[in-house]
């Protein structure tokens, strides 16, 4: 009878510890859903604690869907190393005159305050693993790569495409700009995605290295033959310039150097640096 009494209690335990409701958070800047068996629930929870209940005998059991509600500014790069995996090889943008240019454009995003937008999200985006097997969670960065991240990308390749070069996209800073943000607003409309565009800004323009090169180059070519024209004009119009650059060449020539001789002929003119040891 004693230990008939003991197995009934150790049983009431056991199942008092297996049928003990599991309760999480809903952190602040989150809303949630419950996802039962069957579906979602229709309630939509605010910030705070959530009973998801026991496991049932069969195995099934209530999670919680977490839903960021937040505002959350989203970085596109298009630069040499990118930033989607989706897209292959150079990620930079190009002008009408094929040269790469790197830039950033920043988008700011937010879920609304629309109950149904919000019942459409949970219902069209699968939601992500948290570590908890209870919980998961929707970002309002995945509803955006869902709805609107390559259609904003590609558009943004083919408003630098209009623009002959790096400096025309410099003059048009402002207008470039302003296209963007036109753009991005109009993919959110057309797409019916179900959140809200609160800015869009073009960041970080900066043409390629090489480029950049190259044009350094090319100015400090025009440099030189800008000091040659210089020179030369000073010649033609002062025939005595070119004996006093010549004296103060020597001159520099024997103050760097000990060892060396400086012959000069006054009558001709000529001069000869002799090294000696």
């Amino acid at each position: 009878m004693k230990m008939k009494k003991s197995i009934l209690l150790l049983s009431a335990i056991m199942c008092l510890a297996s049928c003990q409701n599991v309760v999480r958070n809903i952190p602040s800047g989150y809303v949630g859903k419950m996802l039962t068996p069957t579906g979602y629930s229709d309630e939509i929870l605010e910030a705070g604690q959530a009973d998801l209940g026991d496991v049932k005998s069969n195995g099934t059991s209530t999670s919680l869907i977490l839903l960021e509600v937040t505002t959350t500014t989203i970085k596109e790069s298009f630069d040499a190393a990118g930033a989607d995996p989706n897209e292959a090889g150079d990620h930079r943008v190009r002008t009408k005159d094929g040269a790469p240019v790197a830039v950033d454009i920043y988008v700011q995003v937010a879920v609304p305050q629309d109950k149904k937008l919000r019942d459409g999200i949970f219902s069209m985006i699968s939601p992500q693993a948290t570590g908890d097997a209870r919980v998961s969670s929707i970002t309002i960065g995945a509803v955006y790569s869902q709805f609107a991240k390559m259609t904003i990308r590609g558009n943004v390749r083919s408003i630098f495409a209009k623009y002959q070069n790096v400096d025309s996209v410099y003059a048009n800073y402002a207008r470039i700009n302003a296209e963007i943000s036109l753009m991005v607003i109009d993919v959110i409309k057309q797409s019916k995605a179900p959140f809200e565009i609160l800015n869009a800004q073009l960041s970080n323009v900066k043409e390629d290295p090489t480029i950049l090169d190259s044009k350094n180059k090319l100015v400090a070519a025009q440099n030189e033959v800008s000091a040659a024209k210089m020179l030369g004009e000073a010649i033609a119009k002062n025939p005595n310039y070119l004996e006093m650059r010549r004296l103060q060449v020597l001159e520099k020539i024997g103050s760097d150097s000990k060892s060396t001789i400086i012959v000069m002929d006054t009558k001709s003119g000529s001069s000869l640096a002799i090294p000696y040891k």
